[in-house]
Formats: C-alpha cells, structure tokens, sequence
C-alpha cells in the first residue's frame, strides 16, 4: 500500500486508497488530493451511470445505495458508480460513461472551491459498487414522476424526452414545493 501524504487526513483512509487504485499513478492521485485539489479517476475498471443533477439525488433518496455515487455540482449531474458493462442505456436522461475520467475529490474530504465535485455517498474501500439496473430503475421511477402532465396526470410515455433543463429543474421544484 502507498503511505498518504501528510497532508491528507485518514477520515477515508479505505477509500482513498481504493479510489486512487484506478488511477494509472495511484501516487500522483493521492498527491493531487493532499494538495486539495480533485483527481482525474480513469473509467477503464469503473463504469458510471450519469444523469441530471436534481434526478440523480432524487434517485439516491430513493435508493439504499451501497456504492459511490458522485455529485459533479459543476456540470449538473450526478453519477452512480457501477461495474464495467457491455449492456447499452436507452433511457430518457440517461449517460453510462465506460471510458474518458470523472473529477473526484478526495473521499473522507470536501474541497474548499466553489462548484467543486462532492461524494453524495463515499467508496467505502471495500469496493461495492451500484448495481445498474437497481439505479436504472431508480432512474426511470423519478423520471416517470418528472415526465407527467402540469396537471398531475399519468406519466407521459408516448411523446420523446424532450424537457429543457430549466423545464426539468422547473418541475423538480414544483414537485418538491
């Protein structure tokens, strides 16, 4: 195991050291992190099921999550960490992200910059992920709750999603007012 750098503090030492294990130099990761900076985590043995930001923590209420689930607040979305997978996503609002990297801070540490990404649930170290087609479904319920009539009529399933999103913001707060 890689000793941390002073500077990190052991809140997360189990999942620190498991999430810097993705990265091609575990550690220039965890010196990244030291420095109170995020670090690129590679999705080569990570996958992630990406989506709105106010579906994705709505989905996460919803959810018994075991596994990490990251919150990028800069870009809006919020994304579940799951297994490599063959399997293609076809789903309203739906990304699965198998390759490119995630900015994540450090687990056990939030980082003292505006916008910057934060752990809705933190890697454990022990190396639980989601299970996709559990935050699939999840996905797809708060969806369904979004896609109805202003009205509050059944789900609308017969039209394409085709929500703005200050449209889909717009009725995240309606619902939650």
């Amino acid at each position: 195991m890689h000793a941390l750098p002073s500077a990190i503090p052991p809140a997360n030492v189990a999942g620190l050291r498991w999430l810097a294990g993705f990265h091609r130099d575990a550690v220039a990761c965890l010196d990244t992190w030291a420095t109170g900076g995020p670090a690129e985590i590679p999705l080569h043995h990570l996958a992630a099921v990406q989506v709105t930001a106010t579906l994705g923590i709505r989905a996460v209420q919803r959810l018994e999550p075991i596994g990490p689930v990251l919150h990028s607040v800069g870009r809006g979305t919020v994304e579940f960490f799951v297994a490599p997978t063959t399997m293609t996503v076809d789903q309203p609002g739906v990304r699965l992200l198998g390759n490119g990297a995630l900015l994540c801070p450090p687990p056990g540490r939030a980082l003292e910059v505006r916008r910057a990404p934060r752990w809705l649930i933190e890697p454990d170290g022990i190396g639980r992920l989601m299970d996709i087609l559990t935050v699939l479904r999840a996905v797809a319920a708060e969806y369904a709750h979004f896609a109805t009539d202003d009205a509050g009529a059944a789900p609308i399933t017969d039209r394409p999603w085709s929500m703005t999103a200050a449209a889909f913001i717009a009725a995240g707060r309606r619902a939650a007012g």
